[in-house]
């Protein structure tokens, strides 16, 4: 069901993808909620592709990401940057299709390592640690521990068949 993958990619494809999107001129968009629109907590992103459509520069960075795991039908795929919380939260269980999709995958790329953590419906919890890949299907439902020790945590969220 949960497939983890830790030092998922060679070093130079990782110290690739990680340096672009780290950088300080990476751009990331205002999102008035994290996981919907109303849930008070603003957030930032950087949608590499939606709907069909390629909607950034930086795609082809994450080709070898689609290639190791023979993403055939992509859905979505989107950055997401969290800032540190004093507090511990989590943020709302969700699939990341409404209604969710049988068949399809969701995979989560961790850039950095953080105390953070991705947990699941069933009660597995993933840390955050940079260059693991985490894969499940679509339809279980995940929400997000923020992070109280680092000033940022960034992952990459896939959808595909």
């Amino acid at each position: 069901m949960f497939e983890i993958h830790d030092d998922f990619l060679n070093e130079k494809d990782f110290e690739n993808i990680k340096s672009v999107i780290m950088s300080d001129n990476f751009p990331w968009f205002y999102r008035e909620g994290k996981v919907n629109p109303n849930d008070g907590l603003p957030a930032l992103t950087h949608c590499f592709y939606d709907n069909n459509f390629v909607n950034s520069d930086k795609y082809d960075l994450l080709v070898p990401i689609m290639d190791k795991c023979r993403m055939t039908s992509i859905l979505k795929i989107k950055a997401n940057l969290d800032y540190k919380r004093d507090d511990i939260f989590k943020t709302t269980l969700h699939s990341d299709c409404t209604p969710p999709l049988k068949g399809f995958k969701t995979g989560i790329f961790y850039l950095d390592d953080s105390n953070g953590k991705t947990y699941f419906e069933n009660g597995q919890v993933v840390d955050s640690v940079s260059n693991r890949f985490v894969q499940f299907p679509q339809e279980i439902k995940h929400g997000t521990q923020i992070q109280t020790d680092k000033n940022r945590r960034i992952i990459i969220n896939f959808n595909w068949f």
